[in-house]
């Protein structure tokens, strides 16, 4: 499945625009993420395309303000650029790519993590909320000025520290409304209400990423998220892209990922604590997935970026 990029920028106001990026240029490190610049708030500014990189999403909003990236997970390929945001409403394995970047005209971006818990409590302050829907886990919406205007705001703060103490959680509520109340509002409510599907895929999620190194049967798993086996596997499906199988595969290559890069284990050492018995077909799964060997991975010392809390 493929969704093409629409640039809707002309559809934001040109001085909220022209104010977001002369914030992110002054305070974004240049060719980087640059995470927690507030609590929860990362920048993004590159100035090149990049080849796909492989990483975990967990639940964030990401607003590009100038230029395009793309994201791929399961079968799903979408494209975002100016004007546009991805909504990660789960702990999601996921590869990214800078598809529209240059010097004169860097990727410029906004990532605003999602906290449940104040979702929730936000939730319950609201009259009015969307239907509800099962829906992939990551999503790209259009922006309007309703959003763009108190993320500008937040960004204001960077220029002003001493009020951030005061007005960031503000804010952050603010443009955790706007989201709630706006087009991508049904797939936050669905993944916050207990009962829903979602929310129970979530429960099944969170199981396997504390039990990558076991084995497990789906009726298991399903008893886990108080769903049966079918239905789990169907909604499973459509929220990730892949089977619950496939994400524990890809939860682990991940896990063992950092333990090369960061702990510096060995490759058989690593594979071991991940659940894999044969060195062999671990260094397959591995290559087939970040598209090299372990080896090289070791040899090349890239920088590990196992958790991406920007789209």
């Amino acid at each position: 499945m493929m969704w093409g990029l629409v640039n809707i920028e002309g559809m934001l106001p040109r001085s909220l625009r022209r104010e977001a990026r002369s914030i992110l240029l002054r305070h974004a490190g240049e060719n980087r993420l640059t995470a927690n610049v507030l609590p929860g708030v990362h920048l993004m500014r590159f100035e090149w395309s990049s080849r796909p990189l492989v990483a975990m999403h967990s639940p964030c909003m990401a607003l590009v303000i100038q230029g395009s990236k793309s994201i791929d997970f399961g079968p799903t390929h979408l494209e975002y650029g100016a004007g546009q945001y991805l909504l990660t409403s789960i702990d999601m394995p996921a590869s990214s790519r800078i598809v529209s970047a240059t010097g004169k005209c860097p990727l410029l971006a906004v990532g605003i993590e999602v906290d449940f818990a104040e979702l929730k409590e936000l939730i319950r302050m609201c009259d009015t909320l969307p239907p509800s829907n099962s829906q992939a886990g990551i999503s790209v919406f259009e922006a309007g000025s309703d959003l763009l205007e108190p993320v500008v705001r937040l960004l204001r703060l960077l220029d002003t520290p001493e009020h951030v103490r005061a007005l960031r959680p503000l804010l952050q509520q603010e443009i955790l409304y706007r989201l709630l109340s706006g087009p991508s509002g049904s797939r936050l409510l669905e993944v916050s209400r207990h009962d829903s599907p979602s929310n129970k895929v979530a429960q099944a999620l969170s199981w396997l990423q504390k039990h990558y190194a076991e084995g497990f049967m789906v009726g298991e798993l399903a008893r886990h998220a108080g769903m049966s086996p079918s239905s789990l596997h169907q909604h499973f499906k459509t929220i990730t892209g892949i089977s619950p199988i496939q994400y524990q595969r890809r939860i682990r290559l991940h896990e063992a990922r950092r333990m090369l890069l960061v702990d510096s284990l060995d490759i058989g050492e690593a594979s071991f604590r991940v659940g894999y018995q044969s060195h062999s077909q671990f260094s397959k799964d591995y290559r087939n997935y970040f598209g090299r060997l372990p080896k090289d991975d070791m040899a090349a010392g890239i920088p590990f970026a196992a958790y991406s809390p920007e789209g």
